[in-house]
Parts: C-alpha cells; sequence; structure tokens
C-alpha cells in the first residue's frame, strides 16, 4: 500500500499542495485528476522525493520514504512523463535496460528482462530491440517509456500525463494496453491528468484537485453518483454523467428475466455498450449470454435507463 499522509508543498507564501492525503491499494491504478494549476504533478513528484514536501510524508509498505536513499528509492519507483524521456543515442534495449545496469544485474538476466517486456508490449525484440527512439512512432515510444519504467519490478509505478502527446486513435489505444499491462503485472500506478474522460477510463480511483487541495477521492461511480462539491460535479459533466456510469456498469448488473430476439451480448460488457447496441437495431431488449455462452436473461431499453439516473 501507498499511504500519501497530508501531503503539503509551499514556495514562499504560495500553497501548492496543501494537506492532501489518500491511500492507494496494492496492485490498483489511482488517477490524479484536475485543472491546470491544481498542484498534481507537484503531488506526484513529492511522492518520489523529485521534489521535498514542506510537510507531510509518503509511505511504501508503512516504509517512510524520507529513510530510504535516494538512489533506492529512484529504483524502487517508476516514473514515465509526457515525451517518454527515452535516451536518443540509446536502442530501445539499451533504453529498457537502464535501471537493471544501475542494480548491476547480470547481463542474462537484463536480456531476458528486455526480452520479455518488449513481447509484453507487443514488440517483436527482433524486430524493435535495436531500434533507436526517432524510428518509433508515438506509441511505440510509449510503450518502450512504460517498460523501462517498469524493468526493475518497481512498487509503484509513477505516470505524469503519459498521453498527452498523442493522438486521439493512438492515445486510446495506448490507455487499454496500459489496463492490459497494469492488470496481468498487478502494479500498482498513480497517473496525473487533465482529462476526465481518461481519469474515468482509467482509474480503479480517482483522486480530484483543485488549487492545491484534494476534494474528492473515489471511484468512478461514487464521483458520478455523490460528486463532492460542485466543482466536481462540474468536472464530470452533468450531461455526460448518466453515459459515463453506464460505461462503469457491467450488463449483469441491469439483467432481467424473459426472452428477448437478436444477437445476445455479454454480462460482461457495459450497459453503455448494450444501449448503443440497442438503439442501433431498434430492439427494447437483447439476450444476455454468460461467458460459456448460454443466454441468462435479457437486457431492456427501461432497465438500462434506470441505471444512468444518478442517485439524488
Amino acid at each position: 500500500m501507498i499511504e500519501i499522509d497530508r501531503l503539503t508543498k509551499r514556495y514562499g507564501a504560495t500553497l501548492v499542495v496543501e494537506d492532501v492525503s489518500f491511500n492507494v491499494e496494492e496492485g490498483t491504478l489511482t488517477v490524479v485528476v484536475g485543472t491546470s494549476g491544481a498542484g498534481k504533478s507537484t503531488l506526484l513528484r513529492m511522492i518520489n522525493r523529485l521534489v521535498e514536501p514542506s510537510a507531510g510524508r509518503v509511505l511504501i509498505d508503512g516504509e517512510d520514504t524520507r529513510t530510504i536513499p535516494e538512489d533506492e528509492l529512484r529504483h524502487r519507483i517508476g516514473y514515465v512523463i509526457q515525451g517518454y524521456g527515452l535516451f536518443p543515442h540509446r536502442n530501445v534495449a539499451d533504453n529498457i535496460a537502464t535501471v537493471p545496469r544501475l542494480l548491476r544485474w547480470d547481463r542474462k538476466r537484463i536480456a531476458q528482462r528486455v526480452e520479455e517486456l518488449l513481447d509484453l508490449f507487443q514488440l517483436d525484440p527482433a524486430e524493435f530491440a535495436h531500434k533507436f527512439p526517432h524510428e518509433l512512432s508515438g506509441g511505440q515510444q510509449q510503450r518502450v517509456g512504460v517498460a523501462r519504467a517498469l524493468a526493475a519490478r518497481p512498487a509503484l509505478l509513477l505516470m505524469d500525463e503519459p498521453f498527452g502527446a498523442l493522438d486521439a486513435v493512438i492515445r486510446s489505444k495506448a490507455q487499454d494496453d496500459l489496463i492490459a499491462i497494469q492488470r496481468r503485472l498487478g502494479a500498482t500506478i498513480v497517473l496525473v491528468t487533465h482529462d476526465m474522460n481518461e481519469a474515468f477510463h482509467l482509474g480503479d480511483r480517482i483522486a480530484v484537485m483543485d488549487q492545491a487541495r484534494l476534494l474528492q477521492y473515489a471511484t468512478p461511480a461514487e464521483l458520478l453518483m455523490r460528486p463532492a462539491d460542485d466543482f466536481v460535479e462540474r468536472l464530470v459533466g452533468t450531461v455526460e454523467r448518466p453515459f459515463r456510469l453506464l460505461s462503469l456498469t457491467p450488463v449483469r448488473e441491469a439483467l432481467e428475466a424473459g426472452h428477448a430476439e437478436g444477437e445476445p451480448i455479454a454480462a460482461s460488457e457495459s450497459l453503455h455498450d448494450a444501449l448503443s447496441r440497442l438503439l442501433w437495431t431498434g430492439r427494447k431488449a437483447l439476450p444476455v449470454a454468460d461467458s460459456s455462452g448460454a443466454i441468462i436473461g435479457r437486457v431492456s431499453v427501461d432497465k438500462i435507463l434506470q441505471h444512468g439516473r444518478p442517485l439524488p
């Protein structure tokens, strides 16, 4: 577990981060979101002590990061920034091997880890290991940057606007790739973004900041149904809230007894997907199938719309 305990950063009379506390459970992805200047990136940099806090502390599995030598701490926390920060004069394999070499891993272990990560990120080692950053697309550079950050199996991965430089199509694919990798590795990630859609797509929990303070720390569904104040409600978006809520809710949550015609939808898909298909086909209900393909009930437009109404 990562414990953020009353972190504060002051530059002269200006508070950049004020008394921020929250816990990040192991194996989860937490997104820090807010407007420009809210203190998001400073908060992230205080976690790995690139910026020293004026007050407060960070604990990794109960150990205060102030007691850990800085070099050791850098090796235990991966860090990915917008633009990926790849060394232009090093090839892909050498970029990924940066921290393992600093830790004096033997050559065989490093080579195995580089190949493992390239395979994991769907970059054929035979094709990509010896390429240089300028020979890669933006999406490929992003994957190499994350692979490098994960090379030494850090306890925590920090990501500061990692997808900001990507176009919309590549960005969406990169987000999906990150979710798949995070689930496969069980990595603990804290990611900063200004994009609320990205926050809802990626986050197990979301920390909303404004003017240096933490306004709410909650699951995406809690933010949608019970925003802490007017600012959070505006950030979530009153018009989009029902549709975001549907995107977070699996079809199984609106399952009802009965028969329906048409191609079944999986119980694990979202209510947003089900509603889109119903509107496209003009049907009022669809059959629902479990993971084995067996029909277990149906989902209807009326039932979906009930789930799309946030609680008062």
